[in-house]
């Protein structure tokens, strides 16, 4: 099974609600969010009654670009979030999560492919150069974290969970990091 697709399809609105719009936008603002936490909460939902009912799995991501020199958070937010968008799979969703975060919602992955997608994400924010202000080009560097959706924690849990991953990752300078219980 491919996580990442070999070239972009259009996405459906609901299920990349803070990216649409962006090829037309100037990248410098943020992303939009309108209705973005309503519909986020309902794909989540959606999702974890999916995976309770073991049809399949669903791994929640949250990634952090790092700050760097001549590009805001936000922009670089941005940036990552268009490269998810026309990369990830048509039924994957992206979110934006805060200030600088994206959460992506990826049903029908297992648990042991988990580490091998957010390396995947990581790879995918990093490898193409990114166009400075200034005119010279960086490569952003993220931070992922992911949580498993299972019956033990909802979604708000489940966010939580994939957010302390991602610190931990960040702090151990590993950039990934899948939740386990020993985190609590």
């Amino acid at each position: 099974m491919s996580f990442f697709r070999k070239k972009p399809a259009a996405r459906d609105s609901h299920d990349i609600a803070t990216v649409k719009g962006l090829e037309d936008r100037d990248r410098a603002g943020p992303l939009p969010i309108g209705d973005d936490a309503d519909i986020m909460a309902r794909r989540l939902a959606a999702e974890r009654q999916r995976a309770l009912s073991g049809r399949s799995g669903c791994c929640v991501a949250v990634c952090l670009p790092d700050p760097m020199q001549g590009l805001t958070a936000g922009q670089a937010a941005a940036e990552t979030a268009t490269r998810f968008a026309n990369s990830l799979r048509a039924y994957d969703a992206i979110f934006r999560y805060g200030e600088n975060r994206i959460l992506a919602c990826m049903p029908f992955v297992k648990a042991a492919d988990a580490p091998n997608v957010m390396a995947r994400l990581r790879d995918l924010a990093s490898r193409m150069p990114v166009t400075l202000p200034d005119g010279t080009s960086g490569h952003i560097m993220v931070s992922v974290g992911s949580a498993m959706m299972e019956p033990s924690a909802d979604v708000q849990e489940t966010i939580r969970r994939a957010e302390k991953a991602m610190e931990q990752g960040r702090l151990s300078g590993n950039r990934i990091c899948l939740w386990t219980p020993d985190m609590l």
